[in-house]
């Protein structure tokens, strides 16, 4: 009686650790499916709001030189995404940067950078006369306009900017230059910054422009 009893028992003992086994297996793997269905569903939403993100996109640069004297020209495009508005109509004023350099390629270690100049742009808006207010690099000359397209078309039309040291750089034919211009992050208030760097639609950056100048 005693040795049916322990089958008996170590029977059910089997069948509740195989139930058990087969339980964990299906909650570890719905489990992980709900993971891989989470992250999905983020990426989907990230991917959807980048879509719908605004940018800078350069359309033209050129170098000119004339008697030893270099000068950069370049029309560039930018469209501020809706929360990018919303905060400068708030009062959050927008820095926007621009990089030129001159590289020299290497066969071994990436590009070498030669000659590099920074330009940097402050917009801000003021309620009270409804106009957009641009001062370019720390300048305390302020130029007015009365709408946000005539601000940023200005901001992205260059013509004529003296850049002295190309002629150091460009002194054989295999350097190229770079141009990028981008909405600096890092100077917006600390908890606009914060969702600056998660969320899509604060990316505001052409990316590296490259094109061989013939001079």
């Amino acid at each position: 009686m005693d040795v049916l009893s322990y089958q008996v028992r170590r029977g059910w003992m089997d069948f509740i650790m195989r139930d058990c086994a087969k339980y964990r297996r299906t909650t570890v793997s719905a489990k992980i499916k709900t993971y891989i269905c989470f992250w999905l569903l983020c990426l989907g939403c990230f991917f959807a709001l980048d879509a719908n993100a605004k940018g800078i996109v350069i359309e033209r640069v050129g170098v000119n030189h004339d008697n030893g004297r270099y000068t950069l020209d370049a029309d560039i495009t930018y469209e501020l995404s809706d929360v990018a508005r919303e905060a400068l109509h708030k009062g959050v004023g927008l820095t926007f940067k621009l990089a030129v350099a001159v590289m020299r390629p290497r066969q071994v270690l990436w590009d070498q950078a030669i000659i590099k100049e920074r330009r940097s742009y402050y917009l801000s808006y003021q309620a009270l006369t409804g106009q957009y207010r641009l001062n370019f690099d720390d300048s305390p000359l302020i130029q007015s306009f009365p709408t946000l397209d005539s601000a940023l078309a200005e901001i992205g039309t260059l013509r004529d900017v003296p850049v002295p040291l190309f002629g150091r750089g460009l002194r054989e034919n295999k350097e190229y230059v770079e141009l990028r211009a981008w909405l600096d992050v890092e100077s917006l208030p600390v908890p606009m910054r914060i969702r600056a760097y998660i969320f899509p639609e604060w990316r505001h950056n052409s990316g590296w422009y490259r094109w061989q100048p013939n001079l």
